[in-house]
């Protein structure tokens, strides 16, 4: 052997102990600190979703109805949502946050609602709230989660001196807390 080939082992045989130390430094260092802990999994996707408001209808406890309708995708628990509600016009700005989901039966309590201006409405008076449309608590292709904006305090409808509504635009987004990812968004308009 040549003086040439004897000079080069060596320096293979450290370059490969450092590669070797530096991957099992970075391997125990992620498992004893926990950085793999803040790693979140990827929202549910939401291929489609469908939004509907009704705003003027006969029965007046029917009046200002948000229907989002799940169509395709993921199926997501309902404890996992947080739905997101901002009412805009001419008289009125405000946002409310429907947490702590799903609610006991079909009225919210003040756990549910994150609503200083009292937009969404409760369900008091025997009028349902927030409805997801079965029992299961996962809001899967085929279910709407379904809620009442107050007509006092964000109304969309046309007065009867026909001045207009005091709010015109209402925007919708429904939120996969864990991932804080926007699931669903939409922009309604009466």
């Amino acid at each position: 052997m040549s003086q040439q080939d004897r000079g080069v082992s060596p320096v293979i045989g450290v370059i490969l102990m450092l590669a070797i130390t530096v991957v099992l430094a970075t391997t125990i260092s992620a498992l004893t600190l926990g950085v793999t802990e803040d790693i979140n999994d990827p929202a549910p996707n939401i291929a489609q979703a469908t939004g509907e408001f009704v705003v003027d209808d006969p029965d007046a406890f029917a009046n200002q109805i948000v229907r989002i309708t799940h169509k395709a995708g993921d199926n997501v628990p309902v404890e996992q949502l947080e739905i997101v509600v901002r009412a805009s016009g001419p008289e009125v700005d405000t946002e409310a946050r429907l947490v702590n989901l799903p609610a006991e039966g079909t009225q919210l309590d003040p756990k549910n609602l994150e609503d200083p201006d009292n937009i969404v409405d409760n369900g008091n008076d025997n009028r349902n709230s927030v409805i997801i449309s079965d029992d299961t608590n996962v809001w899967a292709a085929g279910d709407a989660i379904t809620f009442r904006i107050n007509t006092g305090d964000a109304d969309f409808r046309v007065d009867e001196e026909n001045t207009g509504p005091e709010a015109d635009r209402l925007e919708v987004l429904i939120i996969h807390a864990p991932s804080n990812s926007i699931l669903s968004e939409h922009t309604l308009n009466p």
